[in-house]
């Protein structure tokens, strides 16, 4: 039989607990048939990504306790396996998992909690870059400024909410004094996050009040934090230069400049 075949179905009882096939390439003993020893492997495998899961997710896991949230990574495993070999970056289908578990329902924030997570999480593994020539626009022609594409920052991820998921997070942190139970979780208005890597640190702040956490970001008189918001985000669809001076009018070319001062906006493309 094929070694690849073989991996096949070792990989399948791992993962799907579909285990009769791989049955049939372990050796069982006196003191543990196959089937046992096939099911320490799988163990084995669910508890290493467990425990990657929870070093990743430790808000998630606070919310729902430390049993519930072990049976419920077992089930994760299953359905979304590894595809790299980096525990770094498994975990990225949780928030997907989590909106989709009948179990969590009663919580409904947990997934806009789960993806904030991952958002910080990733962004640590985020390798500075060097910055981009913008000048390089000048020389390209009509047709080819037409077609810029602006590419956002990959040291800064968007999310939107409809929770106060930034309190959630602060309150479980050993150096916050805000305790869960005083957060009024559900926001009037829309929660909109920017999560940024510096140097040494994770950032965020919300557009809704300008400030979070103590940070705070001083804009021009001509627009306003939503407008950047929106702008943000048009670069982060990918929607082309025309497009965004369309639909942004006369304040298109200062939030362009304040996007590229930022460091928000990382390069350019001509699609």
């Amino acid at each position: 039989m094929k070694l690849e075949k073989i991996q096949q179905d070792f990989i399948a009882a791992i993962f799907n607990a579909d285990r009769d096939t791989a049955i049939a390439h372990v050796e069982g003993d006196n003191r543990l048939d196959a089937s046992q020893r096939l099911g320490i492997y799988r163990g084995s495998v669910h508890g290493i990504l467990t425990q990657s899961l929870g070093d990743t997710f430790p808000v998630c896991k606070s919310l729902v306790g430390d049993e519930f949230f072990d049976k419920m990574c077992d089930i994760f495993v299953d359905k979304y396996p590894p595809t790299t070999p980096f525990f770094s970056h498994y975990g990225d289908k949780l928030s997907t998992f989590l909106g989709n578990f009948d179990p969590v329902k009663t919580i409904p924030y947990i997934k806009d909690v789960a993806e904030l997570e991952w958002s910080r999480h990733m962004l640590w593994q985020q390798a500075s870059k060097e910055p981009f020539d913008f000048s390089q626009i000048a020389s390209l022609n009509e047709e080819q400024q037409a077609n810029i594409v602006f590419h956002i920052s990959s040291n800064l991820h968007l999310i939107k909410s409809d929770y106060r998921i930034d309190h959630i997070w602060f309150a479980h942190q050993d150096d916050n004094d805000n305790q869960l139970e005083d957060i009024n979780i559900e926001s009037e208005t829309e929660v909109n996050l920017l999560i940024w890597k510096t140097d040494n640190s994770i950032r965020m702040v919300n557009f809704e009040t300008n400030t979070t956490n103590n940070l705070s970001h001083n804009f021009s008189d001509n627009f306003t934090d939503q407008d950047y918001w929106r702008f943000l985000n048009s670069v982060s669809d990918k929607t082309k230069i025309t497009e965004l001076a369309s639909e942004f009018e006369a304040i298109f070319p200062e939030l362009l400049n304040k996007g590229i001062q930022d460091g928000w906006i990382e390069s350019f493309t001509c699609d």
